[in-house]
């Protein structure tokens, strides 16, 4: 998948560097058009873990395990993912022996949804990366149990830049909806800090504003 600035841009941006140590990854999930986070996005990703150290990660949306392996290393973090399907989910736990994470990360395997309402966990930082037309809802379930002073990150959240379309295609319809109503309930919160960028295919932070902001 493209990103969703100039292909120019985004070229130059890639050729940069990236993580040498899971090309073998990436080149994997091209070859069977396995979505994972872009890698200007992988980059944003691995920068915020690397920086707010936190000391638990939860991810929504494993596929074969890129980013959860990704930010293991990039922090100390233990790290829970959550994957619906059980071949993706034994993929990813394949690739996290290979890295040797399997003492840091554990793949779920549920759906989101019934996670969220059903975990009694709680954890700083929270990398949403599932079903599109979900989110508003991942996130209301996300905000109870994410600690004081923790991150959401959401990605995918521009949707090819479709969500800025009037007219997108029937088969976009329902994720651009459900994503335009998402940001503009975010961004409408009062008590959240959020700043939403154009990196990879648009990435989301969002935080709980401190009582004295």
């Amino acid at each position: 998948m493209d990103g969703i600035v100039n292909p120019k841009v985004t070229d130059y941006i890639q050729k940069l560097g990236g993580f040498p140590e899971l090309q073998a990854m990436e080149d994997y999930a091209r070859a069977n058009y396995i979505p994972i986070v872009l890698k200007d996005a992988a980059r944003l990703l691995a920068f915020q873990v690397a920086q707010t150290k936190p000391e638990r990660i939860l991810e929504l949306g494993t596929a074969i395990g890129y980013s959860a392996i990704l930010m293991a290393l990039y922090s100390e973090a233990g790290i829970v993912t959550i994957e619906r399907e059980e071949d993706m989910k034994t993929q990813a736990e394949e690739n996290i022996r290979f890295y040797h994470l399997e003492k840091r990360i554990k793949v779920v395997l549920s759906d989101c949804v019934a996670y969220l309402k059903n975990t009694e966990e709680s954890f700083d930082f929270i990398f949403m990366d599932a079903g599109k037309s979900h989110y508003r809802e991942y996130f209301d379930l996300s905000l109870p149990i994410l600690r004081k002073g923790g991150m959401i990150l959401c990605d995918n959240v521009l949707y090819k830049g479709l969500v800025v379309n009037e007219t997108a295609e029937r088969k976009h319809r329902t994720n651009v909806v459900k994503l335009q109503e998402f940001l503009a309930y975010i961004h409408s919160r009062d008590d959240l800090m959020v700043s939403l960028l154009s990196v990879g295919d648009g990435m989301l932070l969002i935080r709980r504003k401190d009582t004295n902001e």
